[in-house]
């Protein structure tokens, strides 16, 4: 996830370097203070004329588009004139910075040289420390040179909060480092800023939040940002890991396991042996309907289609029966039956209405698992919000099947 993550950084980056450097200085803004200046006694720093007469001729060739000569009037007035003040030093490295990002083939390397120029020459003028950090910051991000990143972020920070791609690259320039704890913090941070201002946590920054926990070791706080993660996102590896999560569940029964592979079908995180294992435990249930579909799926042939056909041409012909045995019993077991084999063959009203049943008589050995199976059925019968809070029933009740209830809850609360 990390890797998927640090790529789509990158390729955002690459633009916003450029765009914000073209924001901090245009020829035009060049001309009106320079014009500015000559009408009027500045009352900022200045270049003395030795120099300025180089930037002068650099700002023309620039409006001829005449990149290259440019370049040339800026390093003659940089190697001319030994003795430069901070702000002759800051504004040289500026016209470099400028020329090289906005020639035809952008210099990336030699404007991140010349915008960490800028900062290290203590002469930025008040006004444009924000550009300058911002745009040196985004360009070290993509040199990878993560160290000055953070110094970067740190500048930009005392004079306004970083924005949403700058939360994103400070975060991932800690992780980078392995520095996990500030990249956790710095994590949190954001989204609690994004949560104040009513909107939710992005992807990528809880994949880098829950990167860094686990890289420190914090389990309950992975599962935590996981949790964060899984309801926004749907993406496999997402849903992959979340699976792990409760198939790592003590105790998990093979009905509970059933559970979570009908999850997996959903979420695309199927591996080929569990179409096997699932079409196994379908029949073991006296639930063809299910195997069949689930072997089919996946393209299986052998002797579990075999037996799947064998009982589904019956299985559904017994069902009449099978309601009328669960309605003389005073626990609601066969009625869970009942409803799950509905679900199975797609009658998802008469299922609900099953196991609904069921769970009311009471009596069942494994009411979480019998609540989550509900919930299924809701589910599937288009009634997400009464699906839901059968699962976050079974979910409280703990236990494995609690766990299985958990991950289902995670699901049903997804956004579309």
């Amino acid at each position: 996830m990390n890797k998927l993550i640090r790529r789509a950084v990158m390729a955002a980056l690459l633009g916003a370097a450029s765009a914000t450097a073209l924001t901090a200085l245009t020829t035009a803004d060049v001309v009106a203070a320079q014009r500015q200046a000559a009408a009027k006694k500045p009352a900022g720093p200045q270049v003395r004329a030795a120099i300025g007469k180089f930037l002068n001729d650099a700002m023309k060739l620039v409006d001829a588009k005449d990149f290259a000569g440019a370049l040339a009037k800026v390093k003659e007035a940089d190697t001319t004139v030994t003795d430069k003040t901070p702000f002759e030093d800051y504004s040289i490295a500026k016209y470099l910075g400028f020329i090289a990002i906005n020639q035809p083939m952008p210099d990336y390397d030699a404007a991140t040289a010349a915008y960490n120029r800028q900062v290290a020459s203590g002469g930025v003028p008040m006004g444009e420390e924000v550009a300058m950090y911002s745009v040196t910051m985004r360009l070290n991000y993509q040199a990878m040179q993560y160290a000055n990143v953070i110094k970067n972020a740190v500048e930009l920070q005392k004079f306004q909060p970083l924005d949403e791609t700058g939360h994103l690259v400070l975060i991932q320039s800690y992780y980078s480092t392995n520095d996990f704890a500030n990249a956790t913090v710095a994590a949190k941070a954001q989204i609690a800023a994004r949560v104040a201002s009513g909107m939710k946590p992005t992807e990528d920054v809880l994949g880098l939040l829950l990167n860094a926990q686990i890289k420190n070791m914090d389990t309950a706080g992975a599962r935590e940002s996981l949790d964060q993660l899984a309801m926004i996102s749907d993406k496999p590896e997402v849903w992959g890991q979340v699976m792990d999560f409760a198939l790592g569940a003590q105790g998990i029964t093979d009905h509970q396991l059933l559970n979570l592979y009908r999850l997996s079908m959903l979420t695309g995180t199927m591996k080929d042996t569990d179409y096997a294992a699932m079409a196994t435990i379908d029949l073991q249930n006296g639930l063809p309907a299910e195997a069949k579909a689930v072997l089919t799926k996946a393209n299986k042939t052998g002797e579990l289609l075999d037996q799947a056909n064998q009982f589904l041409g019956r299985d559904e012909q017994a069902l009449p029966a099978l309601a009328m045995e669960a309605a003389m019993q005073t626990n609601g077991e066969i009625d869970v039956k009942l409803g799950e084999s509905y679900y199975t063959y797609g009658r998802f009203d008469e299922a609900v209405a099953a196991l609904q049943k069921g769970i009311q008589k009471g009596g069942i050995k494994d009411m979480a698992d019998a609540r989550t199976t509900l919930g299924i059925a809701l589910l599937a019968a288009g009634k997400k919000a009464e699906a839901v809070a059968e699962f976050e029933k079974a979910d409280t009740m703990g236990g494995s099947a609690g766990q299985v209830g958990h991950v289902w809850t995670l699901f049903g609360k997804r956004e579309a």
